[in-house]
């Protein structure tokens, strides 16, 4: 398995199982990206590089094959062999949705980019919220017991959607033999009775997000 990624004008690919961290230039690391995951090459997604020559190609290609003959790229995982096979089983205890991509504060100091993830602001769909506690009753396994976390952004900018998805969930558990426990976190700043009645009633657990200084945070 490799990470290969641009940060600060460098070209920076990870080779997980090895360690190996390698600095390309662009012709290598395009030509790294017509890899397949295996480490074979994609002669289809070669000829898409029609920047460059042929000589510059073929350069690049023998510098990465260099790399994965001295198991410095796409290197095998040691410990495949050594593990159970029930470990290779995935199970998705727990979600943490992110309801809103969106915040009524702006603080500067937020890690999320003032709620947008330095994105886009929009808010979660119910069909989404629904596609995701289906997708954590088929791959939950044997357990029983699921978590869900609403989290942004502040999620109370889209309660109709927490409610929804908490309804949906009650309402799939049943069918599924399963029991969920929702949490939420929020900034409390747009909460009112019915939304703490509701909360009370239905969440297992709020966190209330109060964040930086003191001066900083009443600001």
């Amino acid at each position: 398995m490799i990470h290969a990624y641009k940060i600060h004008g460098e070209n920076i690919v990870l080779d997980v199982n090895s360690g190996s961290v390698h600095l390309l230039d662009d012709i290598a690391y395009d030509v790294l990206g017509c890899y397949n995951s295996d480490g074979t090459l994609n002669p289809d997604k070669l000829k898409e590089l029609t920047q460059y020559d042929e000589s510059q190609i073929n350069e690049a290609i023998t510098e990465i094959e260099y790399l994965i003959d001295n198991k410095m790229l796409f290197t095998e995982d040691p410990y495949t062999e050594m593990l159970p096979a029930w470990t290779k089983q995935t199970v998705v205890k727990a979600l943490c949705l992110h309801i809103a991509h969106d915040c009524n504060l702006r603080c500067s100091y937020c890690f999320a980019g003032t709620g947008e993830y330095m994105g886009h602001r929009s808010l979660m769909s119910l069909e989404v919220g629904k596609k995701s506690i289906d997708f954590l009753i088929e791959n939950s396994g044997n357990r029983r017991n699921l978590e869900v976390d609403f989290f942004g952004g502040e999620p109370l900018m889209n309660f109709d959607v927490v409610k929804g998805i908490v309804e949906y969930a009650r309402k799939r558990e049943k069918e599924s033999g399963k029991n969920f426990r929702f949490t939420i976190t929020t900034n409390g700043m747009l909460l009112d009775e019915d939304k703490r009645a509701y909360i009370n009633e239905n969440m297992h657990n709020v966190v209330l997000s109060l964040d930086g200084r003191k001066e900083i945070n009443t600001r």
